[in-house]
């Protein structure tokens, strides 16, 4: 129960702080207009939603959802340049780095904390390069 309660929770808070704070970077008057109009983190972040929250009983699919959102971002990342560049590498670094051991899951709840601030330092930035 615990297991499926968690990465459910955490997968949904996780992406909807993400595209909340992601859906206000628009605009801007650099080569990287394109990528901050056309929202283009919003299919990663809809493929992420929906495989994290079809593992809520497995959590090695779910952070297997978590891997393929930040090679997705980093893909992007690769596409953009200077401060939007540098935006989505962070985020795409600090999905990257958040894990759900399937044998500790309640140390999910510590690293949590964490990887929030990151995720929110990471959209304060992205919305700073889509400005």
């Amino acid at each position: 129960m615990f297991r499926a309660l968690s990465s459910r929770r955490i997968a949904v808070a996780v992406a909807g702080a993400a595209l909340i704070s992601m859906t206000a970077a628009c605009g801007g008057s650099s080569t990287n207009d394109a990528i901050c109009a056309e929202a283009a983190w919003s299919k990663p972040f809809a493929d992420y939603t929906a495989s994290a929250t079809a593992s809520a009983g497995d959590l090695g699919k779910f952070n297997d959802a978590v891997t393929k959102l930040a090679a997705d971002l980093k893909a992007l990342a690769d596409t953009a340049d200077g401060d939007l560049a540098a935006a989505l590498t962070d985020l795409s670094t600090s999905f990257g780095s958040f894990k759900i051991d399937p044998n500790d899951p309640a140390a999910a709840a510590t690293a949590a904390g964490t990887f929030g601030t990151k995720i929110q330092e990471a959209s304060t930035k992205l919305v700073a390069a889509c400005s």
